[in-house]
């Protein structure tokens, strides 16, 4: 068995989140897996919380043979043949992170990554995706709220708080439950809630309990697509299929999309602008699609424009070119300017306020982190046991396991020799 080090975070104060909570590495404990814990004075679960259930929280990360985190491991931190699981933020082959990878290449170690850990159906099946668009809407709401304000509109959002200001999951439904709705639409200068969510994925999804627990009414995008406008307060959906079309005309074809992108299929976004007023962005983008709000596409809409963006993909100068970068919790908002295509830190009344925290889960560190170890919990008797003096395909881990290996033993695995280019 590998000696099994849960790591503490370093990236900032608001991450909070563990990879296994108290409890769960207690269980494991009890089975005869050998967990200890690095002390740290910011993580959600404190030492003395681990030390109630007999847990060592004086482990030295340099020593562990199986290092668990959250957020990507210090360059410096990687040892001789040691095993690292996180998210490690490299299948991209993203520049800043090529010379981590470079490390556990150069130390001969093995890195791991949560990410591509999926089921037969290929959704992930251990992630914190509906955290990120379940504080993402919140956020987003809240400074939609705070726009209104400035602009003399009356709004119900107005009464929501950033997400890290509320206990937990709980709190937020009972203070959404006393959100009164009908405040936007009865007064002279009020604003109607109108929600955009691209995608449907688990980060779409969190964004859609957000909208129930305020009380939304859900909308068919078709018919959101076929009018000029829609009464009232409500959110809608677009999946690809809504918002792309075939060079060719052809009937869109998902599977086609996705291999092929940009290549054959153009964006239609500009159908939607206009009609909603926040838009909760959530898709994986990549340069391979088409881009639904270039510099280009926001000049010739301008004035049709949401008042907020929730870019809760964080793709900086992505798919939509206002996210020049990332936000945080600390300052969450900046305004995107069309015409100079600037940004300024802050909700501005005029403008685009636009909402990019790159951590957003860690505004719910509790309870994203109980639902993850939930689901970390059952890998790991595997994890542990893998034989790192068996070639990769023999080591022990089942197929969904492999195919999450980045490297091994120092040897990008065949399913990514793909970033040997990026390094």
């Amino acid at each position: 068995m590998l000696q099994t080090v849960i790591r503490k975070e370093h990236k900032n104060d608001w991450e909070k989140r563990v990879a296994l909570t108290p409890r769960d590495i207690s269980d494991l404990r009890q089975k005869g897996f050998p967990i200890t814990v690095e002390s740290s004075h910011i993580r959600i679960y404190s030492d003395k919380d681990y030390q109630a259930s007999a847990i060592d929280t004086s482990a030295n990360v340099n020593d562990g043979q199986f290092v668990v985190g959250i957020k990507e491991p210090p360059v410096d931190s990687i040892q001789p043949n040691q095993v690292h699981l996180a998210f490690s933020h490299t299948i991209k082959g993203q520049t800043y992170n090529m010379p981590l990878l470079q490390k556990f290449i150069d130390q001969k170690a093995t890195l791991i990554d949560y990410e591509p850990i999926v089921d037969s159906n290929g959704k992930r099946t251990i992630a914190f995706g509906r955290f990120a668009g379940i504080a993402g809407a919140i956020d987003s709401f809240h400074a939609a709220g705070e726009k209104n304000w400035l602009n003399n509109k009356a709004s119900p959002l107005t009464q929501i708080k950033q997400t890290w200001q509320y206990k937990n999951l709980q709190d937020v439904k009972k203070s959404f439950a006393d959100i009164d709705l009908n405040i936007g639409l009865n007064a002279p200068n009020g604003k109607p809630v109108r929600v955009l969510i691209v995608g449907s994925g688990n980060v779409g999804k969190g964004c859609e309990e957000v909208c129930q627990w305020l009380g939304l009414q859900k909308v068919d995008v078709e018919e959101l697509l076929s009018q000029e406008t829609l009464e009232g307060n409500w959110y809608a959906v677009a999946s690809s299929r809504h918002i792309h079309q075939a060079k060719d005309g052809s009937p869109f074809d998902m599977n086609d999309f996705v291999e092929h992108g940009k290549e054959k299929y153009v964006s239609t976004f500009d159908k939607l602008l206009g009609k909603f007023d926040i838009l909760l962005q959530t898709p994986y983008w990549t340069d391979k699609y088409p881009k639904h709000l270039d510099r280009e596409r926001m000049m010739e809409f301008r004035n049709q424009l949401p008042d907020v963006i929730g870019d809760i993909s964080c793709d900086i100068n992505g798919s939509l070119e206002c996210t020049q970068k990332p936000s945080c919790i600390d300052n969450p908002i900046y305004t995107y300017f069309v015409e100079s295509d600037s940004i300024v830190d802050g909700i501005k009344p005029e403008g685009i306020a636009v909402m990019a925290i790159d951590n957003l889960p860690c505004e719910l560190s509790l309870d994203a982190s109980d639902y993850f170890s939930e689901r970390l919990k059952g890998y790991m008797p595997l994890l542990i046991n893998m034989d790192l003096s068996q070639p990769f395909e023999n080591c022990g881990l089942t197929e969904d396991l492999l195919n999450a290996v980045i490297v091994y033993n120092g040897n990008l695995t065949p399913k990514y020799h793909y970033l040997e280019k990026f390094l």
